[in-house]
């Protein structure tokens, strides 16, 4: 809640799965400040899906997870991710492989909790030792490993600025 409120401080609109739990307690952080952004849920059609939580204000409702995640990414300029389950870590790896790739630029992923960090190194240990590597020691240093929001919040604060400087360079 706290980093989606310092989100909302800098005018960024808060986009989560509109579901319970931290995605709630996200939304409901960036409901704290209504006339600057939005606080949007982007949800999948499942029979055992509870509703849209009650502080989303702009819910929009996909058929599949490739429509969800796609309208995800477009959608944003930062990935910042909570603990969560198989679909946070399905989510989680299908944008570390856009960034890879370059078919997502200049946006950090942010992994949030005690969770991942063994999921980066099992990634280091068994994809860079391998003959030939399947993947680039610089793609281990594309998901950035934090323990809570006040590190979350600086990363994201950095990026912020520099993507600022960027958007006024560009327009000058």
């Amino acid at each position: 809640k706290r980093l989606a409120a310092a989100l909302a401080e800098m005018n960024c609109d808060v986009i989560t799965g509109g579901g319970p739990g931290l995605m709630q307690a996200a939304n409901e952080g960036a409901a704290s400040n209504p006339e600057r952004v939005r606080s949007i849920g982007i949800r999948v059609d499942l029979p055992f899906e509870q509703d849209v939580n009650a502080f989303v204000g702009m819910a929009f409702e996909h058929r599949t997870f490739f429509t969800r995640l796609h309208q995800f990414v477009i959608s944003s300029d930062a990935f910042i991710v909570a603990p969560g389950g198989i679909g946070t870590v399905l989510e989680t790896m299908m944008i570390w492989q856009l960034l890879q790739v370059g078919h997502v630029a200049h946006a950090p992923l942010i992994l949030v909790g005690k969770m991942w960090p063994a999921l980066v190194e099992w990634a280091r240990t068994h994809m860079l030792s391998s003959d030939p590597p399947l993947a680039n020691p610089a793609d281990m240093d594309i998901p950035r490993c934090v323990d809570g929001a006040d590190e979350a919040i600086a990363l994201i604060r950095a990026h912020h600025r520099s993507w600022q400087r960027e958007k006024s360079d560009s327009h000058a």
